[in-house]
């Protein structure tokens, strides 16, 4: 991860803390007008560990250029706090691997190679629940969060065995999700909900890195709505914990970018641009651990 990544998630995780004490206040002062309410917090925490089929495509006006799939292990933390109906969380996901790569040359040669993905995601977000508030039965959320995605290209052969060198893509981006999350089965000690919502990038980047033979070269990419659903399964093991399973699909699009010249030490070369395909990403995943009440 490069500095500049860093550096925007401790600026993501210094605008929680502000945040987190003007719910806090919110709290005490929707307890102070119940008698029967309790101004105390409770948190909880969430560790997992998580699974994720990687399945990403580029496109050309309607035909398929490229694609990358592949498993990729992560692990999921997670805190809240909640104050009544109101909750503030944060999330943080790491997931990495080996995926393969079916796609071709600048020119039109059929190649395959592997991809080394890195996917940081984390985000903030403030809920209100809904009905009881030990089980309520619809939770509204909104928040933003931060992605992080570096797409690292092997070299390979073509199969006349000429070399084809490697790129190495960074994609950044900031993004606003609304969402709502309510309970579909309960019995005894489980409960099983649908949690489903929508977000929106801003301002999405790629840097591209063609390894020395062009200088990097930073593109715009087309904001494009996603979106994310999931079952979540949780059994209370006891009164503090509790154990969870997430099955999930989440949807990225990203639409074509602008174009730039490739240059080299800032001259441009032979007239040539880049620019970065449309593309779609749909990954089905499963995470599994535990959640802690303090």
């Amino acid at each position: 991860m490069m500095p500049s990544d860093l550096h925007a998630v401790r600026r993501l995780f210094l605008v929680i803390f502000p945040i987190f004490l003007v719910g806090a206040m919110t709290g005490h002062a929707l307890a102070a007008t119940d008698e029967e309410a309790q101004p105390a917090i409770r948190w909880n925490g969430q560790a997992e560990l998580s699974w994720t089929d990687f399945n990403y495509r580029e496109y050309n006006d309607g035909s398929l250029l490229d694609q990358e799939r592949g498993g990729l292990p992560g692990v999921v933390f997670a805190l809240t706090a909640e104050m009544g109906h109101w909750a503030l969380g944060g999330r943080f996901s790491w997931h990495a691997g080996d995926v393969l790569y079916d796609g071709q040359t600048n020119t039109g040669i059929p190649i395959a190679t592997h991809t080394e993905e890195s996917i940081l995601d984390t985000s903030v977000r403030i809920d209100r629940s809904f009905g009881p508030v030990d089980d309520p039965a619809l939770t509204l959320y909104g928040g933003f969060g931060y992605r992080y995605w570096g797409r690292d290209i092997r070299p390979t052969y073509t199969g006349s065995g000429q070399p084809v060198d490697g790129l190495y893509e960074i994609y950044r981006w900031k993004y606003f999700l609304v969402g709502g999350k309510t309970a579909i089965y309960r019995t005894g000690r489980s409960r099983w909900s649908l949690d489903a919502r929508v977000m929106r990038p801003y301002r999405p980047t790629i840097e591209v890195d063609q390894q020395g033979r062009y200088d990097t070269v930073i593109l715009d990419l087309d904001e494009r709505t996603g979106w994310r659903v999931a079952l979540p399964w949780e059994y209370r093991l006891s009164a503090r914990t509790h154990w969870v399973i997430e099955p999930y699909m989440e949807a990225w699009d990203i639409g074509l970018s602008s174009s730039a010249p490739l240059t080299q030490n800032g001259v441009q070369v032979d007239n040539k641009t880049l620019y970065e395909p449309r593309s779609t990403t749909r990954n089905l995943g499963i995470a599994m651990g535990f959640r802690r009440f303090f």
